[in-house]
């Protein structure tokens, strides 16, 4: 079989001449170079922008994971791999390229794509020698290098385990291949080779763990022992088998400790249940994830197959390999079901854990096809005149049509890096404080990561410390902490208008409930006048105001703006705010009509009809006011100025507001009512 594949067609008996027996090769490998780039091309049409990408929540978590622990126990980790730690490979790859390029995730993006370009070579270099032939390994390439529901896999470098897991799974595979493609088996070094290539795979993630199992069903399928001799099968167990069980061992001592509480276990989601309903359940989701059986209203995104289909579709794969009496359709077929089945027993995942199996069905899809495409130039005279190079050819093209064409229509967009929560983050803490005290005490009151950890992780990462005591108050649930509780923190951060802002921090619990801005001076905080392009100025507008340059004079506001102020006294309770009018605004308005409100109380239903600089006052009840919060006023203009900007209106140009003493002699209504 691997011979086969190895050797070139020798030059017929019929007098072909030996310049067209040396162009042959030549032109084979023409064609296998050009079909290789056209698959690479076709990858990363979909999956470039992958590169792009920030950090994600899982590279967050796992990098953190990673530095809190000493380099000696990764090290130690990946040398005795049955210990219980997290996927050692993977912490080389992030300590490695966080210890040389800091808090950047481009190079992991980089390392983690070159790996899966590394692995569409080797998937085609072990595919061929499966399959027998350089065209099936193109075609089942192919078919392998792209899949639409695998976004999370292209698009988060946290999930390198399953690309690392791939590659050497497969460098495995490709020398044990070589060897018993030669009708031997592998030497001293090969044997090496192969545990060590093993070994890093467990050490990416333990799906390889199937790879024994995989080599057994290899050896079965092309070299079966003699069943009805017990000493032709213990020879077989010893010589033919000696690799699986070589890999059997290292998988039972693997398995415990990542098996134990400490290991994987230790999270509900990767406890195993091994019943056939959890089997079939998992199953119809992850063959729905192949056949694109999309439903977002779903929580993985998929309608699942139901039991009765997915019997369906195993007794369809199983009928097609009888009828096509392939090895090698049956050991895809099979390769499929055994490298699935690590995550068959536990909680389903997204369709990027296909990754591995996937290769498997490519193997038999690509053996189907070929099959059916020499079948018909031996049955039908029209195709049977093509020439069997140009058929080739011909096949793969229209493989690479097909596949495009169902890519493309399933193509999910990478996300943009610009509107990345992380990276938002990750810009704006440090300019806020390039530099945090050791163990420095942190409130987070809302955030744009509230649902999980990944704020947490990222502060530690980012400010390298791992001790950082940080409180999400609207976090996960198992970390809030109730109000009342709350004790002193050196720092108290909120998110509002698209931004990280400072609260003031002497009283946490006070500052949380009426959201006091940390200011500078003392002078700044927040009282009953607000001048714009003042200092301390922004924590008086609480929504619905265009914010500009901070020494700006004035900002417009938009149909519904609220100001908010905090009073000492009751007593002054004379409202006054100072804003501009333009022409132009009033020519397409008409008379400006603006409601105005008091902690939620109608004051007035104002007009004004005049343009220019404008005082607004007006008599509050004090009744209405308060001293231990915030005096809020909320305006509403009824036609504002509608700009070319789509969906913005604009009300008032402001420039100050604040609350009073009663004014001597004023009248109760402002002039403009």
């Amino acid at each position: 079989m691997a011979q086969g594949f190895l050797t070139q067609p020798a030059s017929s008996a019929t007098g072909t001449s030996q310049a067209e027996s040396g162009n042959r090769p030549r032109a084979s490998r023409l064609r296998a170079i050009l079909a290789g780039l056209f698959i690479g091309c076709y990858f990363l049409f979909f999956t470039w922008r992958g590169l792009l990408v920030y950090y994600t929540g899982d590279d967050l978590m796992n990098l953190s994971i990673y530095l809190e622990k000493p380099v000696s126990a990764l090290v130690k980790a990946n040398i005795f791999f049955w210990s219980p730690y997290y996927r050692p490979f993977g912490g080389i790859v992030y300590r490695s390229l966080y210890g040389i390029f800091g808090f950047n995730p481009y190079p992991i993006y980089v390392v983690f794509f070159a790996a899966l370009l590394v692995n569409l070579l080797l998937a085609y270099l072990v595919l061929s020698r499966l399959g027998g032939s350089r065209e099936i390994g193109a075609i089942a390439t192919l078919v392998f290098a792209f899949h639409g529901k695998f976004d999370y896999l292209y698009y988060n470098a946290g999930s390198m385990y399953d690309a690392f897991c791939f590659l050497f799974s497969f460098s495995a595979l490709l020398i044990y291949l070589r060897a018993r493609g030669q009708n031997r088996q592998m030497g001293i070094g090969e044997s090496l080779g192969f545990l060590a290539c093993f070994i890093c795979a467990l050490n990416s993630k333990e799906m390889a763990a199937m790879l024994p199992v995989i080599v057994l069903v290899y050896e079965l399928i092309w070299h079966p022992p003699n069943f009805r001799s017990f000493r032709a099968l213990c020879r077989w167990t010893i010589q033919e088998g000696r690799m699986a069980l070589a890999g059997a061992f290292c998988v039972l001592i693997y398995l415990p400790a990542k098996l134990s509480p400490e290991g994987l276990t230790g999270s509900p989601s990767y406890v195993p249940h091994y019943t056939w309903s959890q089997y079939i359940g998992d199953t119809g989701v992850y063959l729905a994830e192949l056949f694109y059986r999309s439903n977002p209203s779903n929580v993985l995104g998929v309608t699942p197959l139901t039991p009765l289909q997915v019997g369906l579709v195993f007794a369809v794969l199983i009928a097609v390999a009888l009828w096509m009496r392939s090895l090698a359709v049956w050991f895809g077929l099979l390769f499929f079901v055994i490298a699935l089945l690590p995550v068959s027993f536990v909680t389903v995942r997204l369709g990027f854990v296909l990754y591995l199996p996937l290769a498997g069905l490519a193997l038999y899809a690509a053996v189907c096809l070929v099959r059916m495409k020499d079948r018909l130039r031996a049955f039908v005279p029209s195709f049977g005149a093509v020439s069997a190079e140009h058929a080739s050819v011909g096949l793969f093209i229209a493989v690479a049509v097909i596949m495009s064409v169902i890519s493309y229509r399933h193509w999910v967009r990478a996300p943009d890096p610009h509107y990345s929560p992380y990276k938002l983050a990750a810009t704006e803490f440090p300019r806020l404080y390039p530099r945090l005290p050791h163990s420095a005490k942190l409130l987070l009151v809302h955030t744009q990561l509230d649902h999980n950890w990944d704020l947490v992780f990222l502060l530690r990462i980012l400010y390298r410390d791992n001790d950082l005591y940080i409180t999400l108050l609207n976090g996960p649930k198992e970390q809030r902490i109730p109000l009342e509780n709350l004790g002193h923190y050196d720092h108290i951060f909120t998110f509002q208008d698209g931004h990280y802002v400072e609260l003031d921090n002497t009283d946490a619990v006070r500052s949380v409930q009426q959201n006091l801005l940390k200011v500078a001076h003392p002078s700044e905080a927040l009282g009953e006048a607000v001048t714009i392009g003042k200092p301390g100025a922004l924590q008086y507008l609480v929504k619905g105001v265009q914010v500009g340059a901070p020494d700006q004079p004035g900002y417009w506001t938009l149909e519904e703006p609220e100001l908010r102020f905090r009073l000492s006294t009751t007593e002054h309770h004379w409202f006054m705010e100072r804003f501009f009018l333009p022409r132009e605004s009033l020519q397409q308005t008409g008379p400006l009509r603006v409601d105005f409100y008091v902690n939620g109380h109608l004051l007035d239903q104002a007009v004004f009809a005049k343009d220019g600089a404008t005082l607004y006052q007006h008599d509050v009840p004090a009744s209405w006011l308060k001293t231990d919060g915030f005096t809020s006023v909320r305006m509403y203009v009824h036609n504002p100025f509608i700009t070319t900007v789509p969906g913005v209106k604009l009300g008032v140009l402001l420039t100050a507001a604040s609350f009073n003493p009663p004014l001597p002699g004023s009248p109760a209504l402002s002039e403009h009512h």
